[in-house]
């Protein structure tokens, strides 16, 4: 049943969160600053903000999770919440990656609306060896802490080679061999 889904439909709509890296940064500024510093500046940045996530990746896990991203665009993850857990669907656009509750994405396909948006801003790639990463919640539907979660578990899969192999690689290119229940039981879901 799932299958079906994802075969289905893909994500389209207008980009409602920054596509470049100077759209949020002064980059002149960025790029006299040490690697360091760019670390401190950007997590620092987002640490009060409560519709933001960031993250860095360093140049060797942003090929990794860009080769991952490109060849199983699809994931999904259980958010467990108060009274039970809820699941949302992201799918990977270049270097951005959008999420939506699993059951709208069964309704609207297409049209269904993200409520969460990972943005991977290459721009300091050759001078720092850093991406980075910044999520955007959209709507309120998800909290920062489950932005957080939501992150560092995409993160996890993505560049986890076990992880990806079995579950990520596997529900993008063996469906039938998913095993969603194997997949929740990793959640204690």
């Amino acid at each position: 049943m799932l299958n079906s889904f994802l075969n289905k439909y893909k994500f389209a709509f207008t980009y409602p969160c920054p596509r470049k890296l100077r759209e949020i940064v002064k980059m002149s500024l960025f790029e006299r600053e040490s690697k360091d510093q760019v670390i401190s500046l950007w997590m620092e940045y987002h640490k009060e903000k409560q519709h933001n996530v960031a993250y860095i990746v360093s140049k060797d896990e942003y090929e990794i999770l860009k080769r991952n991203t490109k060849e199983s665009p699809l994931f999904l993850l259980p958010i467990k919440r108060k009274g039970g857990h809820f699941q949302l669907i992201g799918q990977s656009q270049t270097n951005s990656i959008l999420f939506t509750f699993l059951e709208e994405y069964k309704k609207s396909g297409s049209f269904s609306t993200p409520y969460f948006i990972l943005t991977i801003f290459e721009e300091l790639l050759a001078s720092k060896q850093l991406a980075l990463i910044r999520g955007d919640i959209m709507d309120y539907k998800i909290d920062k802490d489950e932005a957080t979660f939501l992150t560092n578990q995409f993160l996890k899969f993505y560049m986890t080679p076990e992880l990806y192999e079995k579950y990520i690689y596997t529900l993008n290119h063996k469906q039938h061999e998913f095993n969603y229940d194997d997949f929740k039981n990793h959640f204690q879901i």
